[in-house]
């Protein structure tokens, strides 16, 4: 496996803040060896690119395993090909959930012609292809974020942040939970408990536990109905939350999601949840 880099240097290519070796896989792995792969590394895209050109044939996220597991238009590959049985499903080709055609960025864009295309299209992250299709890195949403911490922001993070966020009680199944993350297109969903917040759900906490060995042996004793019927409670974020207030500057904010190395803040005011703010918030609000 590849070990991933960033390139060093002066920041205005699209290049010099992307990871530039990245770990691909081929479009024939299984989607459980693809979920352990990025369980065991913390992604949230994995490449698949073709083994002899390493040209890129897709791209699949944790966005589409919420579509998979949610009843998006991934669905199909459960309700439809294996008739609701999971194992079969998981043991089919990673490819079945990839996305194709993967609209990418070339090596010579600058940053801000990456944050302007990410803000457009609203997805987290881009490939960056050679003009023979082969993969040059990739750039997240969370990459142009930790260049645009430095642009000076009047805005607060209330000026920004989506408010009255939907919300779940810990003891809600991860069933409903993806449902509602595809209905909603949500990737995060706070966990409250009499009206107190108690921790965060996200893709990559249903993605790592999906990649998980535990989860796979379930699967093969005929278990499925107990991995998506398992509360939320067991798989979120709970320990340690970090948070902002409603009046936090957009540049504290984006500062302390680097030092934190996450995503997403909830935005508490004393006890009350008032909203959530991502990096894709921070990232439209201080390239404007």
């Amino acid at each position: 496996m590849t070990t991933t880099t960033q390139t060093k240097g002066k920041k205005s290519c699209v290049l010099d803040i992307a990871t530039t070796e990245v770990v691909s896989v081929p479009p024939t792995m299984t989607i459980i060896e693809g979920l352990a792969k990025m369980s065991t590394h913390n992604f949230r895209r994995l490449p698949l690119t073709d083994a002899g050109t390493k040209k890129l044939l897709g791209i699949v996220t944790v966005t589409d395993v919420i579509d998979l597991m949610g009843g998006g238009n991934r669905f199909n590959l459960v309700a439809n090909k294996h008739k609701g049985n999971l194992l079969s499903v998981f043991n089919d080709e990673i490819r079945t959930i990839a996305t194709e055609n993967v609209d990418g960025l070339s090596p010579s864009a600058t940053i801000r012609e990456a944050a302007e295309k990410l803000i457009e299209t609203g997805h987290g992250s881009f490939p960056i292809v050679n003009d023979d299709n082969t993969l040059a890195g990739i750039v997240t949403e969370y990459d142009i974020m930790k260049v645009l911490a430095s642009e000076k922001s009047e805005k607060m993070v209330c000026d920004v942040m989506t408010k009255d966020p939907q919300v779940v009680t810990p003891d809600v199944p991860l069933c409903k939970v993806t449902r509602l993350m595809v209905t909603h297109g949500f990737r995060r969903l706070p966990v409250v408990k009499d009206n107190f917040l108690i921790g965060i759900i996200t893709a990559t906490d249903i993605m790592k536990y999906l990649g998980g060995g535990k989860v796979f042996a379930d699967m093969e004793q005929g278990k499925a109905d107990e991995i998506l019927m398992i509360p939320v409670r067991e798989i979120m974020t709970a320990a340690d939350i970090k948070t902002v207030t409603s009046a936090t500057t957009l540049n504290e904010a984006a500062k302390m999601m680097i030092e934190y190395g996450i995503g997403v803040f909830p935005v508490l005011d004393g006890d009350e949840l008032n909203g959530i703010v991502t990096e894709f918030d921070l990232v439209k609000a201080l390239a404007e």
